[in-house]
């Protein structure tokens, strides 16, 4: 145990993650402006194991990463920069069970424990919400990748703070696969961060501000956290929040073969033991789903103009305009400002505050968490969150409550139930520029330690749900949702409550975010890719 006197005595020692070996996306994140995802195809096995080796010392492992990160960091905090000027690229590399069958074995395939990720995500597609009727947007016979006709094997990722840079590095990796027909490539989408709007996603939403926080040390010595602690010790949130609002998760839950997350009644500030990893090569290895949803921006804004014109002449509703109805839909302000700190309107300064935007739960009133001595970083001195059971201020079907229920019971337990729900989030959006026009949307990517227990029930058994994951008075998450019924057809429908407490129902029978491609794939350890798949 610590025996440096502060709350996190109470929490069991962490494990000493292999940072030379787990790829540095899984944990830290490549958190890059620019990223290539190259969707590739296996046509001669022996030539791409050939191809995998020269990428071997490519890859880039977390040890990298957070060290990059850290120093990114720093240097901007010295200097009081807001974007920095430091610049690197990273690579990564994943294949589907396909490719692991072509480069190992198919035996070697059914193996693995994730019915999903053998599976893959064309034959899961229904199970996900997406159209079972072919000439449907969204079905899997007319995905750019990953679909029906244009099946993929593996996925090189490409990350970099320079446009130019990645261009470059990403022409070279892609040569070195394909030089000798050993990968043949089906599909690439280049991403980047929308400068006209920095950090939002299309509808205009900043994104990516709530993430789980893995637990485990870089190394032996005691601060050496891979997340840091940022939470006043004396605060017994600082037991299992890295920073405010960021809830800390046992490793296992996104890397195999580590520690895993108890939930009560076990106690959860003692991890489980690591599951052995089938196969054994699959330590240190983590599922990668990607999925590439065209977002419908018109359509969404139409939607929310109509609605809320209608809905604004209802009793309780009075004064509804398209942009507080977007966010209700989403939970939060186009700024990031959640819901249940800002109720009345947006708040710029709320949602540009990192720590402060993410401090908030729903069933309870939540004080701002304080800081850790010497964290550089101004006091949380806007208004407190403030108890929304019953969703009154925030939906119980907004899109960020959802997904994350934060400290509410659910339909499958208490709080803490969910800690083994979380996904790493990653991905940029695509798309757009001056004009906003033409294809545009999120290249949508996780990683996890079960496809199944994880992805996939998020989206089957919370987003999709109109009861679940916290009951009434319920709804579709009609952000992301895709439900499909004999009796409502593409039907979906939330519940708001109004000033006076009355509830009203709005409906969407057409979907803003249409899947245009996808997969599930497996991240393996960089010994993996050299020992196992290129041998």
């Amino acid at each position: 145990m610590p025996e440096d006197g502060s709350s996190a005595a109470m929490v069991a020692d962490e494990p000493v993650v292999d940072i030379h070996d787990i790829q540095g996306d899984i944990l830290a994140g490549f958190r890059k402006d620019h990223e290539q995802f190259s969707f590739l195809r296996i046509a001669e096995p022996a030539a791409a194991r050939r191809g995998l080796r020269g990428l071997v010392p490519r890859l880039s492992p977390l040890a990298d990463v957070v060290a990059f990160n850290s120093l990114f960091r720093s240097m901007r905090q010295r200097r009081g920069e807001i974007h920095g000027t430091l610049s690197v690229t990273w690579a990564g590399v994943a294949f589907s069970a396909t490719g692991i069958a072509a480069l190992v074995s198919p035996e070697e395939v059914e193996s693995f424990e994730d019915e999903p990720f053998k599976l893959g995500m064309a034959k899961r597609s229904s199970l996900l919400g997406d159209p079972t009727d072919a000439s449907l947007p969204g079905h899997p016979a007319r995905w750019l990748f990953g679909g029906k006709g244009t099946p993929v094997d593996a996925v090189l990722l490409v990350a970099s703070d320079d446009p130019n840079q990645l261009e470059h590095t990403g022409e070279a990796l892609l040569e070195l696969l394909t030089r000798e027909g050993g990968f043949e490539l089906v599909y690439v989408q280049r991403c980047h961060v929308r400068h006209d709007a920095r950090g939002r996603e299309h509808f205009g939403f900043r994104d990516g501000i709530s993430q789980p926080a893995p637990r485990g040390r870089l190394g032996p010595g005691p601060a050496s956290f891979l997340s840091p602690r940022l939470v006043d010790p004396a605060d017994e949130r600082a037991l299992r929040f890295a920073r405010p609002g960021q809830p800390l998760v046992w490793p296992g839950e996104f890397v195999l073969g580590l520690e895993r997350q108890a939930i009560p009644p076990d106690n959860d500030l003692a991890p489980l033991p690591p599951d052995p990893p089938i196969p054994a090569w699959a330590r240190n290895g983590s599922y990668l789903v990607i999925r590439r949803l065209r977002q419908d921006v018109d359509a969404f804004a139409e939607f929310t103009r109509k609605a809320a014109a209608e809905l604004a002449q209802r009793p309780g509703f009075a004064g509804l305009t398209a942009e507080r109805l977007a966010a209700l839909l989403v939970g939060r302000w186009p700024s990031g400002a959640p819901l249940v700190r800002a109720p009345a309107s947006d708040d710029q300064e709320l949602g540009a505050d990192d720590f402060a935007s993410n401090d908030f739960g729903y069933a309870n009133a939540h004080p701002p968490t304080p800081l850790r001595a010497g964290v550089d970083h101004p006091p949380d001195r806007f208004a407190a969150a403030v108890a929304d059971g019953n969703g009154a201020i925030c939906p119980v079907a907004a899109h960020v409550r959802k997904v994350n229920p934060r400290d509410q019971g659910t339909d499958i337990g208490g709080p803490r139930a969910t800690l083994r729900r979380f996904i790493l989030r990653r991905g940029l959006p695509f798309g757009g520029g001056p004009d906003e026009t033409g294809d545009r949307g999120l290249m949508f990517a996780c990683y996890q330690a079960s496809i199944d227990r994880q992805f996939e029930f998020l989206i089957q058994d919370w987003v999709n749900q109109v009861k679940k994951p916290t009951g009434e008075p319920g709804g579709h998450d009609l952000l992301i949702a895709q439900a499909q019924s004999r009796e409502s057809g593409r039907m979906r429908r939330a519940v708001l409550v109004g000033s006076d407490g009355s509830e009203a129902a709005i409906e969407a029978d057409t979907e803003w975010v249409i899947p245009t491609g996808g997969g599930y794939f497996f991240a393996p350890s960089i010994s993996a890719v050299r020992d196992v798949l290129s041998e």
